[in-house]
């Protein structure tokens, strides 16, 4: 599965995590690190080529394993710049949490926001989740902008150094009806 699409007047790619871009992925993680780390409990300091590497063998053994994450790689049409990447890892029934991140030297131009969309659009007979934490601002505006709605907040479940007790946000992105809804999906946001 792979899908071309414009964000703005870029052309960009979504395609399945390649190791042929184990190169800019490097890049990408190690631009990235002082804002990933802020949120995210797996960025290096300093990611290796073999470490990339590694992790995008990993990842395309993965995407057709009916338990691995699936990522995608964002990519500029001409594959001379990586935006970020988008991982789905598959629950029961048709489930997927989403998990994404951005290139900090491609992220504020929309470009995060139109993949996201443009991939849960061609996935229409699948339910998506997220989390995010409360303080992480930029990732909630994200998952609103997309359509994603906001059901469930997990009081104090998160500590960083910088943030202190943070609060877990669970999204829901609304698709096809469901036959019985939870109280969270009938749009009450649920604190616990």
């Amino acid at each position: 599965m792979e899908w071309a699409f414009k964000a703005g007047e870029q052309s960009l790619r979504l395609i399945p995590a390649d190791p042929a871009f184990y190169s800019l992925f490097q890049q990408a993680l190690n631009a990235s690190y002082l804002d990933h780390s802020e949120f995210l409990p797996w960025p290096r300091e300093y990611t290796s080529a073999e470490q990339a590497l590694e992790f995008l063998l990993k990842a395309r053994k993965e995407f057709n394993s009916e338990t691995g994450e699936r990522r995608w790689l964002i990519v500029t049409e001409d594959g001379q710049a990586l935006i970020g990447c988008i991982g789905l890892k598959p629950r029961t029934r048709k489930r997927y949490v989403v998990g994404y991140w951005a290139n900090t030297e491609q992220s504020g131009k929309g470009y995060m926001r139109a993949a996201l969309t443009h991939l849960l659009n061609n996935l229409p007979e699948f339910t998506f989740y997220l989390t995010a934490s409360s303080a992480n601002a930029r990732s909630r505006r994200l998952a609103e902008a997309v359509g994603f709605v906001l059901i469930r907040i997990h009081l104090g479940a998160r500590q960083s150094e910088r943030h202190g007790e943070q609060d877990t946000c669970v999204y829901r992105l609304p698709g096809k009806p469901q036959i019985k809804k939870s109280p969270q999906e009938r749009g009450r946001t649920v604190v616990s």
